[in-house]
């Protein structure tokens, strides 16, 4: 199970790493697109439609990564109202609600990507971009935020521990 889960972890750490260079590309493109049009030159037509699938990828991919880094913004107030055995019982049951969540939301996305691949749909902007390309990186960013959670409720880790840094050196 250990090893799943470093499997896991290097996943997500290689989505949210590269979702560092769709940012880079998003920022070269829009200063680009700024030094076009102040030069009198034409923009980019494809810039702005590429800017907003790279956003909609920015979003979704770092998602695992976030929770296994404890990334996530939580409220801890009732937690801590309540004694030791409450806490690891409270714990388990957000795990499992967010689990639960992302699996939901997985299901949804993949159903959409398998019909978008079946029928072969395009969303038509500047560029024909297939739709399954839209739907790919919602299932894959819940469906590994699911497993990290898994990470959780299984023992590995809690996300409420203060130190953040990984024991597996990811």
């Amino acid at each position: 199970m250990e090893t799943f889960f470093k499997l896991v972890g290097w996943l997500s750490l290689a989505l949210a790493s590269l979702v560092k260079l769709i940012l880079a590309a998003i920022v070269i493109e829009v200063v680009s697109d700024v030094v076009l049009r102040n030069l009198n030159f034409r923009p980019i037509s494809w810039g702005v439609s590429a800017t907003e699938y790279g956003l909609l990828y920015s979003a979704f991919l770092p998602v695992p990564w976030l929770v296994r880094t404890k990334g996530h913004v939580f409220v801890e107030f009732l937690r801590r109202a309540l004694p030791q055995g409450g806490r690891l019982v409270l714990e388990k049951a957000v795990y499992a609600l967010c689990i639960g969540l992302c699996l939901y939301l997985t299901f949804y996305a993949f159903a959409a990507f398998l019909d978008a691949l079946a029928t072969g749909a395009y969303e038509t902007k500047t560029f024909d971009m297939p739709k399954w390309l839209i739907f790919l990186p919602i299932s894959l960013g819940f469906f590994l935020s699911a497993l990290e959670w898994c990470r959780y409720i299984v023992g590995h880790d809690s996300l409420y521990d203060i130190d953040v840094l990984d024991r597996e050196g990811l």
